[in-house]
């Protein structure tokens, strides 16, 4: 999600959330604990609780030639690029964006991206997440519904959930699909937080109330949840080929800036 505000003196990155767009990659669902499969809320007539939580399909780039470039802050500076797996020029977008604030305010430093960079270096491509999983069918059986037979079968798609077991009730979780555009299997990752975590625009907690007509919220990455980041590159790059490529080649960017 695009940057609000990079706050160097306190060490804060402010992202902005969009509340209000269920078919984004910003839902906000419902359910009471964590391992429950959470089910999507309209957020304008229901007010906001704290079994409500907010599931982010977290990126790491942008094209160089996208219409929304401008959601990123390195839009001015294109010539700061990599060329990502697939061949496209790519500048840095969400995770690497606050990656990159995070080193450029030592919460990270030098030492952290190589280990990371090593960590992913030496993963071996039957271990990466793509090539561990598949999706199945179950058998078929006969189901009659209102008088008509239909074969029922049960498609399982993996489901990965990552606890950072800080405190913060900060989680990712991983999702096998189907890819969209090409043939295989696609690892999605997703962060999920409380809805308490957010505040609107002014500072204040949005609980209590429902949300206002294509709101932004404002969550906060700061020193104490920084980990959240950097462990997310570790994840990312365990994904699949793709994904161990681009994050290494992210860091090592990075890393010369």
């Amino acid at each position: 999600m695009r940057i609000y505000r990079v706050d160097y003196q306190n060490k804060k990155i402010l992202v902005e959330i969009p509340i209000t767009k269920p078919t984004g990659k910003i839902r906000i669902k419902e359910r009471t604990q964590y391992t429950d499969f959470g089910l999507p809320v309209a957020t304008r007539q229901k007010p906001f609780n704290n079994n409500m939580y907010v599931e982010w399909q977290v990126g790491y780039d942008l094209e160089l030639a996208s219409k929304n470039i401008n959601n990123s802050t390195f839009n001015d500076k294109v010539d700061i690029n990599f060329i990502a797996y697939n061949g496209k020029t790519k500048i840095l977008y969400e995770l690497s964006e606050y990656f990159y604030y995070f080193y450029k305010m030592k919460v990270f430093n030098l030492s952290d991206v190589k280990e990371i960079i090593n960590f992913l270096s030496n993963i071996k491509k039957d271990n990466l997440i793509e090539n561990l999983y598949s999706i199945s069918k179950s058998y078929p059986n006969q189901k009659n519904i209102n008088g008509i037979n239909f074969l029922e079968s049960v498609i399982s798609y993996p489901h990965l959930i990552y606890d950072f077991n800080n405190g913060f009730f900060i989680i990712s979780e991983i999702t096998i699909k189907e890819k969209q555009r090409a043939v295989g299997i696609q690892p999605m990752l997703y962060i999920c937080f409380p809805v308490s975590y957010l505040k609107d625009v002014n500072g204040f907690p949005i609980i209590g109330r429902t949300a206002n007509q294509n709101e932004i919220a404002i969550f906060e990455f700061n020193e104490n949840n920084a980990f959240v980041v950097k462990e997310s590159f570790k994840i990312f790059g365990m994904l699949s080929v793709a994904h161990q490529y681009d994050t290494i080649e992210i860091l090592e960017l990075i890393a010369k800036l």
